[in-house]
């Protein structure tokens, strides 16, 4: 018998990944190809926090977080999805970070060691394998961007398994 815990966990992961029952047969669409395609590398990840990590805690907060960021269409008159209420696909904000951060964060504890090298403003934000990492990956690895943000979004990247799109020069 599973313990409270976990029923909860697998509560919430099941809430994440369940088509809502009041869509229309054209929000099912819009669900299926853009909400629950960017939930469930987050609930997968917090499968793997919960199964690895023992902590339930942060996979629920972690799922609660994919709902939020990711909601479903919302209902309008004739039942048809509002465009703006839905989030686009390719980000117009070049700042944003594809996970939100305080999720990022808690991702990356005990993943990356970050540092700040150099004087400003020639100061360069890094991030390395922590000494002794045993984890997949190369346990000398390091990447840097000019400043917090950039890293924070190449990490979760990094994280995502996704390619970071170009950035025009001077940005």
């Amino acid at each position: 018998m599973l313990d409270v815990g976990t029923r909860d966990l697998l509560a919430v992961a099941e809430d994440a990944l369940t088509t809502p029952t009041h869509l229309t047969p054209a929000q099912v669409d819009v669900w299926h190809n853009h909400t629950l395609r960017n939930r469930v590398p987050l609930v997968l990840e917090a499968l793997r926090i919960a199964r690895e990590e023992s902590d339930a805690e942060v996979a629920m907060q972690l799922i609660d977080q994919a709902i939020h960021d990711h909601p479903a269409p919302t209902r309008v008159p004739g039942n048809r999805p509002v465009a703006g209420t839905l989030p686009k696909p390719n980000n117009p904000h070049p700042e944003s970070l594809p996970v939100p951060e305080h999720v990022l964060c808690a991702l990356l504890y005990r993943h990356w060691a970050m540092a700040v090298e150099g004087a400003p403003p020639h100061e360069i934000y890094v991030a390395r394998r922590p000494l002794g990492w045993t984890g997949d990956g190369d346990p000398y690895e390091r990447i840097t961007a000019p400043n917090r943000t950039e890293l924070l979004r190449l990490l979760a990247h990094r994280h995502l398994g996704t390619n970071p799109p170009e950035r025009p020069p001077g940005t």
